[in-house]
């Protein structure tokens, strides 16, 4: 029983309804192709490096090997960030979404710059708790016996 294809968005670029459509046969296949699994273990029993071989070719070809849909999440938000954004139709709700999404962006920006100065207020203490034990050490290194 194969499950329905979702249908395609209308206002889909070229470029990204070719990218929509390769995402959607990539989730399609997932876990059809379990010989690659196997032949990469009857490749290390037979001779390891041939296994090896096998399970370089298997990670150098991710884009090809069947991946559960959660794995393609990804390469999902990606497509969903090079399309533009569709609107709801209605107008007061696309421009309280608008006005929400820049609030939030605003305060994501904010956070990244307190955990920047945060970092900078770490490296400042460590500094200090390393000067501080250099010092204690070369008072005691000082000191007549």
């Amino acid at each position: 029983m194969t499950a329905a294809t979702p249908a395609i968005p209308a206002d889909f670029s070229p470029k990204a309804l070719r990218r929509w459509r390769k995402a959607q046969r990539r989730e399609g296949r997932c876990f059809t192709f379990p010989w690659r699994v196997v032949l990469t273990v009857l490749g290390f029993i037979v001779w390891w490096p041939v296994g090896l071989a096998l399970l370089l070719l298997n990670l150098l070809r991710r884009s090809d090997m069947p991946c559960p849909p959660s794995w393609t999440a990804p390469w999902s938000d990606r497509l969903r960030d090079a399309l533009p954004p569709a609107g709801s139709g209605n107008v007061a709700f696309d421009e309280h979404r608008a006005a929400v999404l820049a609030r939030l962006e605003e305060e994501r920006r904010q956070l990244d710059a307190q955990q920047a100065e945060f970092g900078d207020f770490l490296r400042q203490l460590r500094r200090a708790k390393d000067q501080e034990e250099f010092d204690r050490f070369m008072q005691q290194r000082n000191q007549p016996r």
